[in-house]
């Protein structure tokens, strides 16, 4: 039976980037059978460009912009296909990638989710830079991107499973994404608005016994090269919501252990955001309002949970403090999220 895969672009005056998104995603090995397009009401000119080039594909425009983890719903809710490849505007896929993810996701049924290897767009005289090959958990409760900021040089080439992957250029099993729908949350938590958002579904399909896996296909993420700095709203939400990852989903009394930690980290990090926009710590003053819904979800998820707490606490690593330190004193990176 051929495979039917959904591709969905979340567009917010994507500009000529997701342009290029769109035709990439219509030039693949295995084209999709629908385009889908979530648009945050763009005022750019971005739309009616899309719907120019792409008249058979199906828009859905909001009002507002409404934010990542609500679009990404909204193309959760209108796929048809059993795998949808959910894009940033601003990724370029290369023509094997739907193809080469699909193969993977099929090698066992309990992979709900796969991710490749997103790179960083080629400067001239400079290495290859890794943007992501998927998502890492840290025992501090804080989550990052596989081998962000390293060259390419060779060391991401074998397939294998990982935690979970990130929404840039995700592949996902639409019955997992069924199952997600299932309790107090969305596959993708609303509350969230943008950022971490993934993380949170990551973990929360873990619960239930699903695996992510990472396929070396190739997808440029252009976007998070030039990344300005982050506004004020941006390190709001990004505190709010590394609080809500942990709050939902660090199951006791198993996570007490590492409360400490996380508590030590969050404290650096909410001085650290409180430094560059003071205005960014009300993100403290949203997790509380938020922190009733998050004892809801936790006793969801340990009612329904299909695996120990240890099948999550061995894809837990230590913080590299070291490498993140050093690179920000190299590179003056300052990253949004995970990471």
């Amino acid at each position: 039976m051929a495979e039917r895969v959904s591709a969905a672009i979340l567009n917010w005056n994507g500009g000529e980037l997701v342009l290029k998104c769109a035709r990439t995603l219509l030039d693949q090995t295995l084209p999709p059978v629908e385009l889908i397009i979530i648009d945050n009401a763009s005022t750019d000119g971005s739309l009616e460009r899309l719907r120019a080039e792409h008249p058979a594909a199906q828009v859905i425009t909001n009002q507002q912009n409404l934010g990542f983890a609500r679009a990404a719903n909204q193309a959760v809710a209108a796929a048809t296909g059993t795998w949808l490849l959910l894009a940033n505007l601003d990724v370029e896929l290369e023509r094997d990638y739907i193809a080469r993810l699909v193969a993977a996701g099929n090698r066992d049924p309990r992979i709900g989710s796969v991710t490749g290897k997103l790179l960083r767009p080629k400067i001239a005289g400079s290495d290859v830079i890794v943007d992501s090959t998927g998502h890492v958990l840290f025992r501090n409760g804080w989550a990052g991107n596989r081998g962000e900021g390293l060259p390419d040089t060779g060391q991401w080439e074998r397939p294998e499973e990982i935690f979970g992957v990130t929404a840039a250029a995700a592949l996902y099993r639409v019955s997992m994404l069924a199952q997600l729908c299932q309790g107090p949350a969305r596959p993708f938590d609303e509350r969230f608005f943008a950022y971490i958002e993934d993380v949170d579904l990551d973990w929360r399909a873990r619960w239930l016994g699903w695996k992510a896996w990472y396929e070396p296909a190739v997808a440029w993420h252009h976007r998070s090269a030039t990344k300005a700095r982050r506004s004020a709203l941006i390190l709001r939400h990004i505190l709010k919501n590394r609080l809500l990852l942990v709050a939902d989903n660090d199951l006791w009394p198993e996570g007490l252990a590492r409360l400490p930690g996380v508590a030590a980290f969050t404290l650096l990090a909410a001085t650290q955001f409180g430094l560059e926009s003071p205005a960014s710590l009300l993100g403290i003053v949203d997790f509380f309002r938020h922190l009733p819904a998050s004892l809801d979800r936790r006793r969801f998820i340990k009612a329904r949970r299909k695996v120990t707490p240890g099948a999550i606490a061995a894809w837990m690593q230590p913080y590299p403090y070291r490498h993140k330190i050093a690179r920000r004193l190299r590179f003056g990176e300052t990253r949004t999220a995970p990471g």
